[in-house]
Order: C-alpha cells, then sequence, then structure tokens
C-alpha cells in the first residue's frame, strides 16, 4: 500500500496546497498532512496558532471523498521539526506502507541542507512539484518523480501580504478558508 505525506507550515493552507492533495489523493491508499511547529531552515515560526491551522487544513480538505488524515504529531514535538524523524513516526504508524513524500522544487532547492537528508533519501520516494520561479535539478541518488506541469503560482508568505495590507485575496484561497481567517481576525485580517 502507498501512503504519501504533505508536510509544511500551512500558514494558511491555500489553492496550491489543494490541487497538490487533489493531485496525490488518488495517486495512494492513505493521505497525511502533517502541519509542522516550526522548520529548521525558517527564521520565524508560523503565525497562527497551531489549532488555528488545523482548522482550516481541516476546512481545505472538507469537499474530498477520500480520507485525509491531519496528523498533528510535529505539533506536539518540542523543538524544530526534522524530517526525519517525520519519516522514522509514520513508517511506525504505517509499517506496511511504502512513504512518498511531497517536497516544493523551492525547498528542495535547499535539500542537502536537512538533517539527514541521506537517510531521507534512503527512506522515501519523493514526489517533487514545480515551481516555475524555482528551477531544479535533482541528486543523481534522488528516488524523485517530478511534477512538471504543476503550475500554481501562490505561496503562504504572498497571501498573508496581501491580508496585511487589505488588498482583494482573489481565488487564492478556498472560501472556507477565507471565512475563517476572517471570523479570526488572522494575519492582520480587519
Amino acid at each position: 500500500m502507498k501512503l504519501i505525506f504533505i508536510g509544511g507550515s500551512f500558514d494558511p493552507p491555500h489553492r496550491g496546497h489543494y490541487e497538490i492533495i487533489r493531485y496525490c489523493y488518488k495517486k495512494c491508499d492513505q493521505l497525511v498532512l502533517m502541519p509542522t511547529i516550526l522548520s529548521p531552515l525558517k527564521d520565524q515560526p508560523p503565525i497562527a496558532a497551531s489549532q488555528h491551522r488545523l482548522k482550516m487544513l481541516e476546512l481545505l480538505t472538507l469537499d474530498f471523498d477520500f480520507s485525509i488524515q491531519i496528523d498533528n504529531w510535529e505539533l506536539i514535538q518540542s523543538g524544530p521539526n526534522y524530517t526525519y524523524k517525520t519519516i522514522q513516526y509514520l513508517q511506525e504508524q504505517y509499517p506496511e506502507y511504502s512513504i512518498s513524500m511531497v517536497v516544493g522544487a523551492d525547498q528542495l532547492k535547499k535539500f542537502q541542507q536537512w538533517e539527514k537528508y541521506k537517510e531521507i533519501l534512503g527512506a522515501v520516494h519523493i514526489l517533487g512539484f514545480n515551481r516555475s520561479h524555482s528551477p531544479y535539478t535533482p541528486l543523481p541518488e534522488m528516488n524523485l518523480t517530478w511534477i512538471e506541469d504543476f503550475n500554481v503560482e501562490i505561496s503562504s508568505t504572498e497571501i498573508r501580504e496581501i491580508i496585511t495590507k487589505g488588498k482583494h485575496i482573489g481565488n487564492k484561497l478556498t472560501q472556507s478558508v477565507l471565512d475563517y481567517i476572517q471570523r479570526n481576525n488572522l494575519y492582520g485580517y480587519l
């Protein structure tokens, strides 16, 4: 059986995440979303509290007729989350599954900086999602499926900046996530 996991801050989860989920859920037996408390290669922790990001992920995935597991394991760990530890956790939870990990091109460019990246390479298959502004050449030893035709150019950072400036968000968020942000005054939304 096949498990695909998608990690990230999801601060907030947006249409790009939705499209990645939509692509992946058709290709696996179990899809797991793993929001993080703190990414080691980022300077700042997520802006929205963990409970808000979990709720927004729930709202983002309501439309799917497939069981999507939103796992809070990384959120209850202390300190930065290292992907190799998440993989070990998933291997223990799903011993009968082969595991694939979704990584965007922007993060793949930093992959050799990840803690125990060679261990990660030996443990999982990587689904790499292209971004036009982040060209990437895979490492030779990487077990990678490159999703070249994925061209959703949305980032959570961009969305937070748009909200902070009071500009129109367009269709970068699902309506349920946007409504949640408004109701809870997240990211300076007024």
